[in-house]
């Protein structure tokens, strides 16, 4: 019994209500994740081990943030070159609008561009190898005019037949299957 009278005295000497507590909220998530140990068997937290994880974690936050800024350059490059190739598209459909044309034109016809000696250019339904080996000199290129007022080169017209079938693929099967 002596020896409980004493432990009891000594708790009331190491907590007695003339110390002042700490009264602010206490650390309620697990204990790996306290700012402070909660054991006496968990190592110390210096101020110094604070001020190290603070800057590795600041080191950290630096290169993620840098490394998205270079993804967003980079599209950013993309879309530029994207913006360029539109705009010399859009450039070259205008001349091959201006173009002398003395017939209607069809969407989904191909046509062909010749220049005068005068510079002057004018589309005819003809081919330079369906004159019957008379074929107008200055043959420029053979075009493919588009529903939507824009010229296709006939090189590229299976490159850009090819594009539209994926994508018209994508629209009828993942959004008009609904």
């Amino acid at each position: 019994m002596p020896e409980l009278v004493r432990s009891t005295l000594v708790l009331e000497t190491i907590v007695s209500d003339d110390d002042q507590r700490y009264s602010g909220d206490n650390f309620r998530g697990p204990d790996h994740a306290s700012p402070y140990p909660v054991s006496r068997l968990g190592a110390p937290v210096s101020l110094v081990d604070q001020a190290r994880f603070i800057e590795s974690a600041s080191s950290k936050v630096a290169l993620r943030t840098n490394a998205q800024l270079e993804v967003i350059v980079e599209q950013m490059r993309a879309l530029q070159e994207r913006a360029r190739a539109i705009i010399e598209q859009a450039s070259r459909d205008v001349d091959l609008i201006h173009a002398e044309c003395r017939f209607h034109r069809v969407p989904g016809r191909v046509y062909h561009l010749y220049e005068r000696p005068d510079g002057r250019r004018y589309f005819s339904m003809l081919g330079p190898d369906e004159f019957g080996g008379h074929a107008p000199p200055g043959f420029v290129a053979s075009f493919r005019y588009e529903a939507d007022e824009s010229w296709t080169r006939l090189d590229e017209v299976a490159a850009r037949d090819r594009r539209r079938a994926e994508i018209h693929g994508f629209v009828t099967t993942r959004l008009l299957s609904s």
